[in-house]
């Protein structure tokens, strides 16, 4: 017979996931109206809203890493490091175990290579960007300056999704009007059928948006926080509570979110999840969280093997997917048994 406190925790899992669960459909439900609302493609919101929205839970804990009593400038590089090697390992190496995913084209030629580029330029200026320390040893550093060079380039980059989701829009709206005027059916009549509920069909979807995001917070919060104490309970260490249950669970709604709308067949929004959250991570984390503390220092852990295993990740991952446009189950198998091995590392090395 199971003891009180265990079973407890277990039925109280067992309700985090399911508020895990529903609030990945809840929100996956709102990203897919937003998308139909503005006329744009479902990658579009993927990039951007969805990705900003799942990553949110990783800049509070950034933020509070380095402005908070005792700050610990390694929380908030580490945070966006494990948070994107888990985004490619993980998440799509388990949801192309699902069903394998198409990549987009645009994905392929823009949003990938810049994820890897921007990978790059933080191994780049923490390698490069040096100070000595008291007792004269060298000390890597992500300066202010480079913080600041990362938030610059993080409104580029929205700045260009914008004008792609209104190209796309407005390409779509004359394929309508050549569509009407082909089958004698004018446009301002469907437009006019449309109008009394745009207002209504916009605060629709962003209720769906912020109660998905509520459920995934509250229901990621509520399974991590239930895993620790039958972990405890059951004799396993801190350490490993810290390497495999608290990194999982970072991603934790990126994952729900991803298979939630790869089961609803929504692939570009899981696709885009996951690159955009990694484009944000690196721009927008590491940017405010930098340039908040004034600068951060980079351990020669990280240095050393953190930021190139991200690398090395997003990489491969980006090789699957720009390949055959394709990311198959071998691919994600790979991945995933890609992640174990990180896990087992991370043990490892302690």
């Amino acid at each position: 017979m199971l003891p009180e406190c265990l079973t407890t925790y277990i039925i109280f899992l067992i309700l985090g996931a399911a508020i895990l669960i529903a609030g990945g459909e809840v929100f996956v439900r709102g990203a897919t109206r937003l998308a139909a609302f503005f006329r744009i493609p479902p990658l579009i919101i993927g990039l951007t809203v969805v990705a900003a929205a799942t990553s949110a839970p990783e800049l509070s804990v950034s933020l509070i890493g380095v402005l908070g009593k005792n700050p610990n400038p390694d929380i908030a590089l580490g945070n966006v490091v494990g948070s994107n090697i888990a985004n490619i390992l993980l998440i799509l190496g388990v949801a192309s175990l699902v069903r394998p995913l198409s990549v987009s084209s645009s994905l392929t030629k823009r949003e990938i290579p810049m994820m890897i580029a921007f990978s790059f330029l933080l191994w780049g200026i923490a390698f490069f960007s040096t100070k000595t320390g008291s007792g004269a040893e060298t000390i890597h550093t992500f300066p202010l300056s480079a913080g600041i060079l990362f938030i610059a380039l993080l409104i580029g980059y929205n700045v260009m999704i914008v004008r792609t989701a209104q190209k796309q829009r407005n390409e779509g709206v004359a394929d309508k009007r050549t569509d009407g005027l082909a089958g004698g059916a004018p446009e301002k009549a469907e437009e006019a059928g449309s109008q009394p509920g745009l207002v209504s069909g916009l605060l629709t979807a962003i209720a769906f948006l912020a109660a998905g995001l509520f459920m995934l917070v509250y229901g990621s919060n509520m399974f991590v926080e239930q895993a620790k104490l039958i972990a405890r309970l059951c004799g396993v260490s801190e350490l490993m509570i810290s390497l495999t249950i608290l990194a999982v669970g970072t991603s934790l709604p990126e994952l729900v979110v991803s298979l939630v709308a790869v089961l609803r067949g929504n692939v570009d929004i899981a696709v885009g999840n996951v690159v955009g959250s990694n484009i944000f991570n690196l721009l927008a984390i590491l940017g405010i969280s930098c340039t908040a503390a004034g600068g951060l220092t980079v351990s020669n852990q990280a240095l050393a093997y953190d930021i190139p295993m991200m690398c090395a990740v997003a990489v491969v991952g980006g090789y699957f997917c720009v390949t055959d446009k394709t990311l198959a189950r071998w691919e994600g198998a790979i991945l995933f048994l890609g992640y174990i091995g990180y896990i087992a590392f991370l043990v490892a090395r302690g």
